[in-house]
């Protein structure tokens, strides 16, 4: 079995998912704004997201050939937004689920709230692709494909990253007035008892 057939086979356990979805089925509009919110680079290929909001992609992760990627609420601190296979590997030990975050070494935490999906699943699921990048018994940063695999991923480059960031950042203070707004509204209902 290929290198990427055994990485789909891993992700095809969480695909459909809670917002969780390989390509070629990760919606376009969410790899768009995720690669300009994330300076995801243009020879990366994207193998899944996740999104954690309502929004296209004000929180969540991707899943890489070369790294992982996510983006936090503003809330939840983290020392990078970027780890390579490589360097999950070597902080594997340090993974924790926690109750909504998971710590990922060295100061990175992931932002889990807003997703269905239990802090330990996506433990998991970081685990079982790392057994397969370490199967590889290369130096390399990433998962290595063979060129035929190479031409069988979709690749989806925006050309107005700059714009996708503004939207976002756009969409993401309206999502939070939106959160705010409704948890006003639940509060209002049961007070006057509907």
């Amino acid at each position: 079995m290929s290198m990427l057939d055994e990485v789909m086979k891993v992700l095809t356990y969480y695909h459909g998912e809670n917002n969780f979805n390989m390509n070629p089925l990760v919606p376009k509009d969410v790899e768009h704004y995720a690669r300009a919110v994330l300076d995801i680079p243009d020879d990366e290929y994207i193998l899944a997201a996740m999104r954690t909001s309502f929004t296209q992609f004000h929180r969540g992760i991707v899943i890489g050939r070369d790294a992982i990627y996510w983006r936090n609420d503003h809330k939840v601190i983290t020392s990078v937004n970027k780890l390579t296979w490589n360097e999950l590997s070597q902080q594997k030990e340090q993974f924790r689920a926690r109750r909504r975050t998971v710590e990922l070494g060295n100061g990175a935490i992931f932002d889990n709230i807003g997703s269905l999906n239990k802090t330990s699943i996506i433990i998991n699921l970081l685990d079982l692709l790392i057994d397969r990048y370490q199967s590889q018994n290369s130096p390399a940063e990433g998962f290595i494909f063979d060129e035929k695999e190479m031409v069988e991923l979709v690749r989806s480059i925006p050309n107005n990253k700059e714009e996708l960031k503004k939207q976002c950042a756009e969409s993401a203070a309206d999502a939070e007035t939106v959160s705010f707004l409704s948890i006003l509204g639940s509060i209002f209902k049961k007070i006057i008892g509907r």
